[in-house]
């Protein structure tokens, strides 16, 4: 009986990484279609208007995932609103509301995240080799539910067994509520599970402080972790660095 019985792995920079630049380009497409849905729903506002709020909502949530918590998606658009001007969330039609929640939520889609190499065919060997699957990512501007989408458009979310994602349980890593929760719900304990991420802190210390092994993924800019029980390059060797475990 294999000693580990099931693995998770963190999602940005360790299996999906945005081209250069696609993050500002996103942030943009955000503003324009915020902007266009209420100029059209006659509540006009300038798109520095939109801009100057967006920004107020990314200050907070730095502030906010400093802490180790995280909004939903809704009261993230419902805060940026709010930093537009007072009371514009409820002045809005419920359809005109849906369509710019989904324009913060869903723009990443015209500029999605590719995978990072070896990483369909690592997380394809670990799933092809009987280990349950779990994802354990922090979001952010971008749901859980949108990068379920990008996912599978990239031919990896029918691999997971279980997916976590922070704007959905409201903590983030390195918090252990997110692990515990990915554990409790693949119903595995920490000792037969190993995570798999490149972060030092917020995958590997975060990994081990709940019981579980750690291999990190590492890259040229990566900080090497000397408390990680593997490290791998690109996810090269991933099935082999878990079954040494």
């Amino acid at each position: 009986m294999k000693k580990i019985s099931t693995v998770t792995f963190d999602l940005w920079d360790t299996l999906i990484k945005e081209a250069p630049g696609n993050s500002e380009k996103v942030a943009q497409l955000r503003i324009e279609r915020i902007a266009s849905v209420l100029e059209s729903g006659g509540h006009p506002h300038t798109r520095e208007d939109v801009t100057e709020a967006y920004q107020k909502l990314g200050a907070f949530l730095e502030m906010t995932w400093g802490k180790a918590r995280d909004m939903p998606v809704r009261e993230q658009v419902l805060f940026m609103l709010n930093c537009i001007e007072c009371r514009l969330a409820g002045a809005l039609a419920t359809d005109e509301f849906s369509a710019i929640e989904n324009a913060y939520a869903n723009s990443i889609l015209d500029f999605p995240p590719g995978l990072l190499p070896n990483a369909k065919e690592a997380v394809q060997a670990i799933k092809d080799r009987g280990y349950r699957l779990g994802l354990i990512s922090n979001t952010g501007k971008t749901p859980g539910s949108t990068l379920r989408i990008v996912m599978k458009d990239l031919g990896i979310l029918g691999c997971f067994d279980v997916t976590t994602f922070s704007n959905e349980i409201l903590v983030r890593k390195p918090a252990k509520g997110m692990f515990k929760v990915t554990l409790e719900q693949l119903k595995v304990l920490p000792k037969s599970a190993v995570h798999i991420g490149d972060d030092p802190e917020k995958d590997v210390e975060a990994a081990k402080s709940v019981g579980m092994h750690a291999i990190q993924a590492l890259s040229p800019e990566t900080l090497r972790s000397p408390d990680a029980d593997g490290h791998v390059s690109r996810l090269e060797g991933l099935i082999h660095a878990v079954e040494r475990l």
